[in-house]
């Protein structure tokens, strides 16, 4: 008897179930495999060998190169707009915070021997919306509003989905693979000016990241959202990853920020604790990254109490706060000003790049935008945002650092459009609640350098509402001051996220009286205001 020899080389054990049995090689395409399906055979997947989701790591200085992109799996359509992802998108789309995710991460999961379909179709479908779009949401509205969307895009993206949910029953599927689909097709549709989509995906992933990994109690009691997820809670079956806690997790909690300005209630789908003034007061920042993990914290739960009393004031007719709203609020300052004294003690102690520098500008345009509205949060009084003056002037300050190292950058073909916000939602606070003539426009000046759409936040479209405000606001001046009186000061400015395909768009503006002037229960007067990126306004 001959005793057939197997070609001498390590075994593989990562094939089907189907070609195992039958000892043969398999190509271990994904879900299905090739040499089972040519044959009329039916795949019985693959083995989950591994308890965790493994992603192949480079260092800091490479990155995964698309040489071998024609893979049979790979159309030459695929392939043109994955390669304009790799080498036009995703520099456009990377932050200091967030650069591996787009990066490294997306096509290491492209990339592998085990491509994932999922991912594969949403980065062509993100590759060919970014070779399409120009970045502003007049042009993106123009096409969704229109449902003139092209083809290309709509079948990758449904693909993605399709792929997705057969990915979900098979038995080597892991939550990071969902979770990074799902924050492609945010990024997607964020871009595409679909917020009713992008935060149901938003939503989708934190209620999936929150379910599974539920800290145990044992967790310190004064732990921030990013702090808790850091500790790797486990399961009776799953450890949370590196990929998930170092780059999933913290994308989505500073997403949070977003859908929070949009009025999405994503605490009901991850839990946003109060500050802890202990926490924060013995905080020690030893990195940017942490930096920024702690000061997105703190800033969904800034929002999160101003959320809560700016509806009380909406809804209630003469509202007078309990000891709790006026303790929580002190609470909150304590930690501002803690967290600020953390981040001052780090810029003591290292010496920081161009880059971390910019980060750091960023980062404290936001803080004084929260921490400037936290301070007047407890009364209806416009007049008193003028004692913040020059809080006001050092957000304009930071926003032109950060604008100013935008002018040096290169020119690229892919959408002017970043995942993150930065500066646009600054500027507009700044517009909005600050009444020195001089100041709030120089707010609208830096709005109309069109810097690139932030998310859903368009540079042009802010600038017109701010412009507008400005007109409203100062109908009457105060003699004295040159500033708007207090009867014509507004209390709130909301612009709709719907935009027809033309550009038009509805504003809802609210003075100080209309908060006092109804009856009982009723909702206050509104202003109303048709819009056009073009210009033109229609009052109602």
């Amino acid at each position: 008897m001959v005793q057939k020899l197997r070609r001498s080389g390590p075994k593989v054990k990562t094939g089907c179930k189907t070609c195992k049995v039958r000892r043969i090689k398999c190509d271990e395409l994904r879900p299905s495999c090739r040499k089972c399906t040519s044959t009329g055979r039916k795949c019985d997947g693959y083995t989950n060998t591994n308890a965790d989701f493994q992603v192949q790591v480079w260092n800091g200085r490479d990155r995964p190169s698309l040489q071998n992109i024609s893979r049979p799996w790979v159309s030459d359509e695929g392939a043109r707009y994955l390669e304009f992802y790799h080498h036009c998108a995703q520099p456009m789309l990377s932050t200091n915070f967030d650069r591996d995710f787009w990066s490294r991460t997306t096509l290491q999961m492209v990339m592998m021997a085990y491509s994932e379909p999922s991912v594969r179709h949403a980065l062509i479908a993100l590759g060919y919306l970014h070779s399409t779009e120009d970045g502003s949401m007049k042009h993106a509205r123009s096409k969704f509003a229109g449902q003139c969307e092209s083809g290309i895009l709509l079948r990758h993206y449904n693909k993605s989905v399709r792929c997705l949910v057969d990915r979900m029953s098979d038995a080597t599927y892991t939550p990071e693979i969902g979770l990074v689909t799902c924050l492609l097709f945010v990024c997607m549709d964020f871009l595409r000016g679909n917020y009713v989509s992008a935060f149901t995906h938003l939503t989708s992933g934190l209620k999936l990241i929150s379910t599974p990994f539920h800290p145990e109690r044992h967790d310190s009691p004064v732990m921030t959202p990013s702090e808790r997820f850091k500790t790797g809670p486990t399961t009776s079956n799953h450890r949370m990853s590196a990929l998930l806690k170092d780059e999933i997790v913290p994308l989505f909690v500073r997403s949070m920020t977003s859908a929070m300005m949009y009025g999405v209630a994503v605490e009901d789908f991850m839990p946003i604790e109060k500050p802890n003034k202990e926490y924060y007061q013995h905080l020690r920042i030893n990195s940017i990254r942490e930096l920024e993990l702690s000061a997105h914290d703190l800033r969904n739960q800034s929002l999160l109490f101003l959320r809560h009393i700016g509806r009380k004031l909406y809804f209630l007719p003469e509202t007078e706060f309990s000891e709790i709203d006026t303790l929580e609020q002190e609470n909150m300052l304590v930690c501002q000003r803690a967290w600020l004294n953390a981040m001052n003690r780090f810029k003591e102690r290292c010496k920081l790049s161009a880059t971390e520098e910019l980060v750091i500008s960023t980062t404290l345009a936001h803080w004084h935008c929260t921490n400037i509205w936290t301070a007047c949060i407890l009364t209806t009084k416009q007049t008193a945002f003028d004692n913040h003056l020059p809080a006001f002037q050092i957000i304009l300050h930071h926003c032109r650092h950060v604008l100013g190292s935008m002018e040096h950058c290169l020119e690229v073909k892919a959408a002017r459009f970043s995942f993150e916000i930065s500066v646009i939602p600054a500027l507009y606070f700044v517009g909005q609640r600050c009444r020195c003539p001089a100041t709030r426009r120089e707010a609208l000046s830096l709005l109309n350098r069109n810097p690139p759409r932030e998310g859903l936040w368009d540079a042009k479209q802010h600038a017109i509402v701010v412009k507008r405000l400005i007109e409203i606001e100062e109908e009457e001046l105060d003699p004295t001051t040159g500033w708007p009186v207090g009867r014509t000061r507004l209390w709130s400015s909301v612009i709709d996220a719907n935009m027809d395909q033309r550009g038009g768009f509805w504003a809802y503006f609210m003075r100080v009286e209309a908060l006092h002037a109804r009856e009982g229960y009723e909702k206050p007067a509104l202003m109303e205001e048709f819009f056009s990126m073009s210009g033109k306004t229609q009052n109602c």
